[in-house]
């Protein structure tokens, strides 16, 4: 009896060969899917998506209030006709199946929108099937926004003027504005500094520097780069008088950390190099 239960278990069980083939045909299927519903709406042909969806199908675009079903979308198929402009790419991240059911997740980067106007855009998007028959419906639909929260071109104009209002007070012996854009977390190595120090180093020194008005120097910016919440600035300086007035031929290389947050960018991290 105990072999014959032990039996019948093992046949309930799919091999793991098969699991496996399974999930790479729905796999298959499914990303085909996937790709030809985005084909249809450069088209402006949302009528793929809909012939493809369950008729349970619940969605949840990221510029939705709340999630919503096949009639929203039957309504939206003559609003989009003539909007052949959008430029879209995928990329397919990974898939869970078990049995009849599957979620494929994938991102996409959009460059322009349907009515033609530039954009840089990307989404996560899960996206949950289920099989009927020989075919693969779509029954719910997630999307959420990848993009950073700000403009880039904005963000490297705001962050340079920062920079150069930070210099801007150091000529007039105020180090104020630096230490009010500089994240509490804080750490800096300035050039001929023993050791890093943090945001409490730098309110002193914003005491010490005050009456100190005499600093000439000139920045150049060399370039930002962006990756998520983090920009990192590059600048030349090259000062002509300290601080006490002493003459002097002084060129540093610098790099700023900065970071997003509530809406604002604050300095995180410094570190300068003389160039000899």
């Amino acid at each position: 009896m105990a072999i014959a239960v032990a039996l019948g278990a093992c046949a309930d069980e799919s091999p793991p060969g098969d699991a496996a083939s399974e999930k790479e045909a729905a796999r298959e299927a499914i990303w085909a899917k996937e790709q030809a519903v985005y084909a249809a709406r450069r088209r402006a042909d949302p009528q793929f998506y809909i012939d493809n969806a369950s008729e349970e199908y619940v969605g949840w675009s990221p510029n939705w209030d709340a999630p919503a079903g096949l009639d929203l979308l039957r309504a939206g198929v003559s609003r989009v006709q003539g909007q052949v402009h959008e430029e879209l790419s995928l990329e397919f991240e990974d898939i869970a199946v078990s049995g009849d059911a599957a979620v494929i997740y994938y991102s996409t980067h959009r460059t322009r929108l349907p009515t033609g106007e530039e954009v840089n855009q990307r989404f996560h998007v899960a996206h949950s099937w289920v099989r009927d028959g020989d075919d693969w419906k779509l029954l719910g639909a997630l999307g959420r926004s990848a993009s950073p929260p700000y403009d880039q071109e904005q963000a490297r104009a705001d962050i340079w003027a920062k920079e150069q209002a930070i210099f801007a007070g150091r000529a007039e012996g105020d180090l104020q504005y630096y230490v009010d854009n500089a994240s509490n977390q804080y750490l800096g190595w300035p050039p001929g500094w023993t050791t890093p120090s943090g945001i409490d180093q730098l309110r002193s020194g914003a005491d010490q520097m005050r009456g100190m008005d005499q600093e000439e120097l000139t920045l150049e910016l060399d370039g930002i780069s962006f990756d998520g919440n983090t920009a990192i600035s590059f600048f030349s300086t090259h000062r002509t008088r300290m601080p006490t007035g002493d003459a002097v031929d002084q060129r540093y290389e610098n790099i700023h950390v900065w970071v997003y947050a509530n809406g604002q960018w604050r300095l995180l991290s410094s570190m300068g190099r003389p160039v000899t």
